[in-house]
């Protein structure tokens, strides 16, 4: 039974441009995006019905503390192939050339296509069905679909809300490469210290003071001690420096650090929240039973596609409240309220998330698709009949 599925879980198993895949980061990527799905679920489905929530999924800010928890991946995951060129003793290093146009063109040709077609249907729902005026959306459309909404409006797009953190995210793409150089500082001491330094300096002051501005607060700015958190954790991951703490130790460290990391909202637990991610994804690479979790096939696969999850779950969310509408939920016992409202909105996002990653995100993962994509509109041009001159005379 487990050889008959594995090539059809391998099918939606995500493809990586360095050809290493880390299935236990890709299972992390599920437990961020449970976390936003939770608390959109209930503000636009759940809320909306009258239905209550569970106590236990009442978790402060729990939404945004998912998407801090993608922040420190995407900090992990850009900055590893730096790391790993800086840190390990290769043969091949010194032959390596870092091209910024070709990290680039990655970037763009791997995330842009799946964003722009999801917010052009946004925006085509907003229309049709929302009955939503085009003037008074075009502008939020271009801005979103340039990830410049927040820097010029200071919110979040009326388009589609949750691309805040793709903005975001953005953001820290284009200085990756910067920020990453701060493994060329030779000594592991300094280099640790100047990353444990930064992201306690960012994350106190965005505890500690006022932001200002909405427009800083979706900046990367208000959000680098994510990021850098991310860094940290490649030094962590590549150079091993705490390969000989137990397995078991990092287990219990994983669930120690974890329950006040979603459920508490002491000051000093935001403040030291990026730490907190640090340590959780240190128990999930290096520890025993957490990591063979989050490598779990169905787990690491279910996260890698968070991505057209996320893309798509505000939507599907907005069509599940409006057939509920048609339904009187209030009538049925509490336990089947909530039970209905979760399975159908979590398998209802899940399934059109698959279909999405299928069949668009995850054919852009290969770097070579605009290559592919040229040649093979260039054969269908060649083979296309042309007349034929009438042979004789007139």
């Amino acid at each position: 039974m487990g050889s008959s599925s594995q090539p059809q879980l391998g099918s939606f198993r995500r493809i990586t441009s360095g050809g290493r895949f880390i299935p236990e980061i890709d299972g992390a990527r599920l437990l961020a995006i449970l976390l936003v799905l939770n608390h959109h679920i209930f503000l636009q489905v759940a809320e909306p019905r009258g239905v209550s929530w569970p106590s236990l999924l009442m978790l402060p800010d729990y939404g945004t503390r998912g998407v801090f928890l993608f922040f420190t991946i995407s900090g992990f995951i850009l900055g590893l192939p730096f790391a790993r060129n800086a840190l390990l003793e290769s043969p091949e290093r010194s032959r390596r050339v870092f091209s910024y146009r070709a990290y680039l063109l990655r970037r763009l040709t791997r995330l842009e296509p799946p964003y722009a077609v999801i917010l052009v249907l946004r925006l085509v729902l907003l229309l049709a069905v929302m009955h939503e005026g085009l003037k008074g959306l075009l502008p939020h459309f271009a801005a979103s679909l340039f990830y410049l909404h927040n820097l010029i409006f200071a919110s979040m797009s009326p388009v589609s809300p949750p691309t805040w953190s793709l903005e975001v995210e953005v953001q820290f793409y284009l200085l990756a490469p910067f920020f990453a150089s701060v493994f060329r500082i030779r000594s592991a001491a300094w280099r640790r210290a100047f990353l444990v330094g930064v992201t306690l300096g960012v994350s106190t002051l965005a505890q500690t003071h006022d932001l200002g501005s909405p427009r800083l607060a979706l900046s990367l700015a208000g959000n680098l001690q994510y990021f850098v958190a991310g860094l940290l954790l490649c030094d962590i991951y590549v150079t091993r420096p705490l390969e000989r703490i137990s397995p078991y130790a990092w287990d219990l460290a994983a669930v120690a650090t974890l329950v006040p990391l979603l459920w508490d909202d002491s000051p000093w637990t935001l403040r030291l929240f990026p730490f907190g991610a640090v340590l959780v994804y240190t128990a999930v690479l290096q520890g025993h039973f957490v990591r063979r979790f989050f490598a779990l096939p169905l787990v690491s696969i279910g996260g890698g596609m968070c991505y057209s999850v996320y893309l798509t779950h505000g939507t599907v969310l907005t069509m599940i409240d409006m057939a509920f509408s048609h339904f009187s939920l209030g009538t049925l016992p509490l336990l089947a309220q909530r039970t209905l409202v979760i399975g159908v909105s979590l398998a209802a996002v899940f399934l059109v998330g698959a279909l999405v990653f299928a069949l668009l995100e995850r054919p852009c993962m290969d770097p070579r698709w605009p290559a592919r994509l040229l040649d093979r509109l260039h054969s269908l041009r060649q083979r296309q009949p042309t007349l034929e001159h009438p042979k004789g005379g007139d």
